[in-house]
């Protein structure tokens, strides 16, 4: 019997450092935002202003708020056999992360960056791929090479 109780234990050990993960994540994504934003203003000569900084933290409140939902369906889900990891804590922080990612893209756009062009050129090398039967690496970089050319 102490041999499930220590199992049980070490998978409980396993999620709370998966949750302790996607805390950090969460914080980092909302950084990240907060530095493009941060520079998207001064290139626009824009005044930071100390309101829009304080909104960061209840950014960073809401979104730990909504992984804490999150967490309490996980404690439920312990009731499984299979539910062996945080599975909606992981689903939420990728959502956050997501829409801090948007909001990143929004500020790099913003200010003319060339990152900001990453996501569709992504977008378009994932479909050239669909339309091609591509075996080797060395393919794949041929036709990114290619586009790259196409593009001006």
């Amino acid at each position: 019997m102490k041999f499930i109780h220590l199992n049980t234990t070490q998978d409980i050990g396993h999620g709370v450092t998966i949750m302790f993960i996607c805390f950090i994540l969460i914080f980092l994504s909302v950084l990240i935002d907060l530095y493009t934003g941060i520079t998207a203003a001064k290139k626009c000569k824009e005044r930071i202003q100390s309101h829009i900084l304080r909104r960061t933290i209840n950014k960073i409140l809401c979104y730990l708020a909504v992984v804490f939902l999150g967490i309490f369906i996980d404690i439920l889900g312990l009731c499984f056999p299979w539910y062996v990891i945080p599975y909606f804590c992981i689903f939420t922080t990728l959502s956050c992360i997501c829409i801090e990612g948007k909001s990143v893209i929004e500020n790099l756009t913003k200010i003319k960056s060339p990152a900001a062009e990453v996501p569709d050129t992504i977008m378009l090398l994932a479909e050239k791929l669909r339309k091609y039967d591509l075996k080797s690496l060395k393919e794949v970089i041929e036709l990114a090479e290619k586009l790259n050319k196409k593009q001006p």
